[in-house]
């Protein structure tokens, strides 16, 4: 189960200054006031990652959560000599990911394709990168998530956490080969809906 006070803070946002290595510690004995601090610290970070996966507050918050168990039940086996917060991060993303596998009446599909050069960007890629980079976080997410899950799932792996295809294809059970076509077709759909936002029209006429 986990610790009460995650039911109890859910709104409670902190960047407080602690000392982290003293607080893991305690956490790894258990001590619940030394994880209701490791909470607090770890809260801004680990949201802002669970917000790609989930569209409404309330499922980033069970997803954080969930994740957050995770991160003090594995404790153990982190290094104190890595930094924190991109170790807890990664057990985050990979929490996850069992979530939409678990959520998901399918599995991703293999994707088969005839030629590497279909794997290759599209010429309208640098339009891609400058519009989004315009975009406010808001208008990304919103267009993120009328996305299919698989290529939604591929697309944040990829260009929001900076997986490799080889790491999105071991880490979903499926070939690099799919990873790269799902990453194509998700980017492909973006741009379709970019080019139809008049308000992104207006910034580039």
């Amino acid at each position: 189960m986990p610790p009460r006070f995650l039911g109890v803070v859910l709104q409670f946002k902190s960047s407080m200054s602690i000392n982290l290595e003293a607080v893991i510690q305690q956490c790894r004995k258990n001590n619940r006031r030394a994880q209701f601090e490791l909470y607090q610290h770890c809260f801004d970070r680990l949201m802002l990652t669970c917000n790609r996966y989930k569209k409404n507050r309330e499922d980033a918050l069970a997803l954080l959560n969930a994740g957050f168990l995770k991160v003090l039940t594995n404790l153990d086996k982190y290094d104190d000599r890595q930094s924190f917060m991109p170790w807890a991060s990664t057990i985050m993303v990979r929490t996850a990911i069992d979530d939409f596998r678990k959520n998901k009446a399918q599995k991703l599909q293999m994707v088969y394709c005839e030629t590497e050069e279909e794997l290759e960007g599209s010429a309208s890629e640098d339009f891609f990168h400058d519009v989004v980079s315009a975009m406010s976080a808001e208008e990304i997410k919103k267009i993120i998530f009328e996305l299919p899950d698989n290529e939604r799932l591929v697309f944040t792996l990829h260009e929001m956490e900076g997986y490799k295809h080889h790491e999105i294809a071991a880490e979903l059970g499926v070939t690099e080969r799919s990873t790269k076509r799902y990453l194509k077709s998700a980017k492909k759909m973006l741009q379709d809906e970019l080019g139809k936002n008049q308000h992104i029209q207006s910034m580039f006429s």
